[in-house]
């Protein structure tokens, strides 16, 4: 028997040596990127590197499956690596975000983070693919001892290893496709969400508590307060808010998101759906468009940003709620700046005595360079992504003051709040920027949260004193307005240091995060 494998060894040592080469440049971006990040998965990796070598053994097309499939895994698991960190080892979000994301959003992403480094991994695979081919075509081997050791080995250690855990559904690479199942099977908690509404009762309430015949709630997007004038950046990005601040006619609150993703950050901004309870509750609950329209306030939703259908993302989902629904654009790409949405707004007529108006910003939105007038910059020849962020900083500000001008002056003898606040926050750095990162820094979620009232509001007053005793986790946004407008003696503020990245079960202390470093 020994002598059997001595020879059949000797007799394709070729083959052997390059099949123990190819596997080991087929596994090894994966075990970079975990090496550098979860130690347990680097373990499970290693079991399938040990697999693939004797897999490559007894069945030269399954090798060969393996190896290309693999390799094509590197190339998302890379990117990832690269760009967000790989620190669970978990792109099921990712993922997620890819199956529910418009074309138009999935190429906008790849004009703004493809670089050099996935160049340089795309070479590296049409490298080990080719020397696959080589291998292929090239190289016979004569196997039979060592193929039915093989076959016995790779089969042994695949049933013990799932015996303890199930790879297709819970270890990358093996996982990704059953991930992408998923994402796709997830996007029915909006059909859930939108049968439940109409499951209601539409019946509207007594409204005699309010106090404000107009609020207006301006939802920026990627905004790092810590690119704020009024949160004491250097340059002056907030002109219009800073000179507010000044004469004290602003509440400027200190405030975290609850999550740095758009698709959930949203839902807990504006819905009862929380940091620890995100689906149930909001599959489970009217948004606060649909709870102000239940108190007899108009309400209208009017986006800058692209339009969806009614069940495909989870701001559809509550913009379906509002009695006028407007989309300035389609998609990102074509995506005109914010003061597109101006002349709608003004276009306005025959306004209820109550009105709610949820205006949806494009903000700071990657591309920054798009999201700015060029007439308007803060630096007329900006040399990084820096400049490039804090002009649409500058612009949104801007815009800000149109939107204050327009509507004070407009309901000038009624009562009005204003709110402005942003659905998470943005790292913004020469080697890095964007959001989603893993583990994430604590600019994902430092945003802004302003409030204007034209009246005195000892509620207001309240909540202001309370903030500066610790921040507010805005996953009860809702409640508080609720509370500001008289609709509830319950304020019910979070001061909850729990924030999550990517997707609800990735749960850090805000506290213990870091600030971003190039």
């Amino acid at each position: 028997m020994i002598q059997k494998f001595k020879n059949e060894v000797r007799e394709n040592k070729n083959y052997i040596y390059l099949s123990y080469l190819l596997s080991f440049l087929t596994m090894l971006p994966q075990l970079i990127a975990s090496a550098l990040s979860d130690v347990e998965h680097l373990l499970f990796l290693g079991i399938l590197f040990f697999v693939l070598i004797f897999i490559s053994k007894f069945h030269k097309l399954l090798f060969a499956i393996f190896v290309i499939y693999i390799n094509l895994t590197n190339i998302l698991i890379g990117h990832i690596f690269f760009h967000w960190g790989y620190a669970k080892a978990d792109i099921g979000p990712r993922i997620e975000v890819s199956a529910i994301s418009p074309l138009y959003e999935s190429v906008e992403y790849l004009m703004t983070y493809i670089d050099y480094r996935d160049i340089l991994l795309l070479v590296y695979t049409f490298f080990v693919l080719a020397f696959l081919y080589k291998i292929l075509v090239h190289y016979r081997h004569s196997f039979r001892f060592i193929r039915f050791l093989g076959f016995i080995v790779a089969t042994s250690t695949i049933v013990a290893f799932s015996y303890y855990s199930n790879p297709l559904q819970e270890h990358e690479p093996l996982s990704i496709p059953n991930k992408y199942i998923y994402a796709q099977q997830h996007t029915e908690i909006f059909d859930k969400r939108s049968q439940y509404l109409e499951s209601l009762e539409s019946a509207v309430v007594e409204n005699n508590a309010s106090i404000y015949d107009k609020i207006i709630i301006i939802q920026g997007e990627s905004v790092n307060k810590h690119h704020m004038s009024i949160y004491g950046y250097a340059k002056k990005t907030t002109p219009y808010f800073s000179a507010l601040k000044a004469k004290k006619k602003i509440y400027v609150f200190n405030a975290i998101a609850p999550t740095d993703q758009t698709r959930f950050s949203m839902p807990i901004l504006h819905s009862q759906a929380s940091v620890h309870d995100y689906e149930e509750a909001f599959v489970h609950s009217r948004s606060i468009v649909g709870e102000f329209r239940l108190h007899n306030y108009k309400t209208y939703w009017i986006s800058n940003q692209g339009e969806a259908g009614e069940h495909d993302t989870s701001i559809s989902s509550m913009a379906q709620e509002a009695d006028v629904r407007h989309f300035e654009n389609l998609d990102y790409i074509s995506a005109q700046t914010d003061e597109a949405l101006l002349p709608y707004i003004v276009d306005i007529r025959n306004n209820a005595d109550k009105e709610l108006y949820f205006i949806h910003l494009m903000g700071s939105h990657a591309d920054y360079d798009k999201r700015y007038s060029k007439t308007n910059m803060l630096f007329s020849d900006p040399q990084n992504i820096q400049e490039e962020y804090d002009n649409s900083i500058h612009y949104t500000d801007s815009i800000l003051e149109t939107l204050f001008a327009h509507f004070t002056q407009k309901f000038a003898d009624k009562k009005i709040l204003i709110v402005y606040l942003s659905d998470h926050g943005e790292i913004v750095h020469k080697s890095r920027h964007g959001h989603g990162f893993m583990p994430p820094f604590k600019e994902e979620f430092d945003i802004p949260f302003v409030l204007y009232s034209n009246i005195k509001n000892s509620r207001i007053e309240e909540l202001y004193k309370k903030n500066k005793k610790h921040y507010f986790n805005l996953e009860n946004l809702t409640s508080m307005i609720a509370f500001i407008n008289g609709l509830s003696d319950d304020a019910n503020i979070s001061t909850s240091k729990d924030v999550f990245a990517l997707a609800p079960e990735n749960i850090f202390d805000y506290d213990t995060l870091k600030f971003y470093k190039d």
